[in-house]
């Protein structure tokens, strides 16, 4: 009787589940908190100035029971560039993502699948600093990089087996990694730069966008 039971697990389970693959694309609202800390004095210097636009790609390989769940996993990148304007200072920050996803959705609901989404991945962030120093003007740089995560939620609204439109919100943070200074030019004259202690930087904030996905 188990051998029975068994075979007709076996025979059944390759109609059940769906292996595919899909690739998807996204553009966000990002309004990071950026913070800077400089040690051994603890300096922290936090700013909300910046925000504007995250653009996210993915590929994902898939396994589906249909109309009961699916789950995707496989790389991610993304990239935004921002600024910030105090006074006469401009601050320009780019961040480049390159990481792994997850994401589980569920088919249970007609013409809806909500479905969570959780990335871990390396980013690398690059500072430009723009402003004045007595009579002239400055352009600092420095670069720093760590480990970032996010958690997802969202909707999908499919139009077709093969696309399917999404949009998602929830959180990112990277929680910190070393900046390193790499110039300082005053009137396009590369000045020496005295670092007064180690310094690391980090980001966190809310993300909210929409995207959509083609399956194959």
């Amino acid at each position: 009787m188990k051998l029975l039971r068994f075979c007709a697990v076996a025979l059944l389970l390759p109609q059940l589940v769906f292996a595919g693959f899909e690739i998807g694309g996204d553009f966000s609202y990002f309004n990071p908190q950026l913070t800077t800390r400089i040690y051994p004095a603890l300096a922290s210097r936090q700013s909300t100035g910046f925000s504007g636009a995250l653009y996210t790609g993915y590929a994902h390989f898939t396994v589906a029971l249909p109309h009961v769940v699916t789950i995707g996993f496989g790389p991610t990148l993304a990239y935004t560039n921002q600024n910030s304007v105090d006074g006469v200072t401009i601050e320009e920050v780019s961040i480049s993502r390159f990481g792994g996803d997850a994401k589980i959705q569920i088919e249970t609901i007609p013409f809806l699948s909500p479905y969570l989404r959780l990335t871990l991945g390396k980013d690398t962030i690059s500072w430009i600093d723009r402003g004045s120093v007595g009579t002239g003007r400055y352009i600092a740089e420095s670069t720093a990089g760590g480990l970032y995560y996010s958690a997802m939620l969202g909707v999908q609204l499919p139009f077709s087996a093969e696309f399917a439109l999404y949009a998602q919100a929830g959180y990112t943070a990277s929680p910190g990694s070393r900046m390193l200074s790499r110039s300082y030019a005053v009137d396009g004259v590369r000045q020496t730069v005295n670092v007064p202690g180690d310094a690391d930087t980090g980001y966190s904030g809310w993300v909210i966008g929409a995207g959509g996905r083609l399956s194959f």
